[in-house]
């Protein structure tokens, strides 16, 4: 025979309130949300706030509109600004600028295998290093929404390097005058993930492949909504060069120069038009000839 226990109204009431508490317990357990820190327009504030939030796993960081952080020392012998190895957000507005200034040569941000970089409104110009990315080197996570990546240079990526591995994601942004000084990707070389949406990517220069943007063996690039227009490369491709797999939707590559895939070139057959126009470029729109489908010389 089952027999039963009844609790008195005060005893049920503990019992309710424990089973409450053991209920919120897992909501309670919930990460913090991130720390925001307010920047000041100083590079050596920018430095150290970097600093702090990758020691705190991650943050934040307001930056001002209508500031440009002009950053003359290098934080490390390659890079302008500290390493970023937590989850650190760039949170700019119009007019956010950070820029390289003097005679010394260092690209501007990098990012650790084990960092997530969100970059807001937030323009990089003026990086400079013979290595990868002249702007920005990715390793880890790298998410860039606006904002402008302009007047860098590399010996490969001028504006952006995205390392085997590494996963990059630029939306609305624009792309352009950047240079390589060795083989190519002259506004961006992509070795790992990328996806480029609603950009434009003009007026970038690469010595021998991929004027606009290099993709070599082993990376994955998918870009859509986007332009890629008069930029050069000495050898093949003067918009795009393939030695992995890109794929292009309703997007345009018109008016850009190589010596051979002016528009695109590819080393295998892994490109994909869908809804794009591959137009007007010199000395041809892609090559070799007939290898990628739908784009007519």
């Amino acid at each position: 025979m089952r027999s039963f226990v009844r609790m008195s109204g005060s005893m049920a009431a503990v019992a309710l309130a424990g089973a409450a508490l053991t209920a919120l317990a897992p909501s309670q357990a919930m990460a913090a949300p991130p720390r925001t820190i307010r920047v000041p327009c100083s590079a050596t504030a920018l430095a150290t706030a970097i600093t702090t939030a990758n020691g705190l796993g991650g943050a934040i960081l307001s930056l001002p509109a209508t500031c440009t952080y002009n950053v003359a020392t290098p934080a490390t012998a390659a890079d302008g600004l500290p390493i970023i190895t937590g989850a650190v957000t760039l949170a700019g507005g119009p007019n956010t600028v950070i820029r390289r200034v003097g005679a010394t040569a260092f690209r501007l941000l990098e990012v650790a295998a084990s960092g997530r970089l969100i970059m807001n409104s937030v323009s990089v110009t003026g990086g400079s290093t013979t290595g990868l990315g002249g702007g920005i080197l990715n390793a880890g996570t790298l998410v860039i929404d606006e904002g402008t990546l302009s007047g860098n240079t590399a010996g490969n990526g001028g504006a952006v390097s995205n390392s085997a591995g590494a996963t990059a994601r630029i939306t609305d942004a624009l792309i352009t005058g950047n240079t390589t000084t060795g083989v190519g990707g002259g506004g961006i070389i992509n070795f790992g993930t990328l996806t480029l949406d609603g950009s434009i990517v003009t007026g970038n220069t690469a010595p021998i492949n991929g004027g606009g943007l290099n993709t070599q063996s082993g990376g994955t690039s998918r870009i859509s909504q986007s332009t890629f227009t008069r930029n050069t490369s000495g050898g093949l491709g003067g918009g795009i060069s393939n030695l992995g797999t890109t794929s292009l939707a309703g997007s345009t590559v018109r008016l850009n120069k190589a010596s051979s895939g002016g528009g695109i070139a590819t080393g295998n057959t892994n490109v994909t038009l869908r809804g794009t126009t591959v137009a007007g470029n010199t000395p041809d729109n892609c090559s070799p000839l007939n290898t990628i489908q739908g784009c007519f010389n």
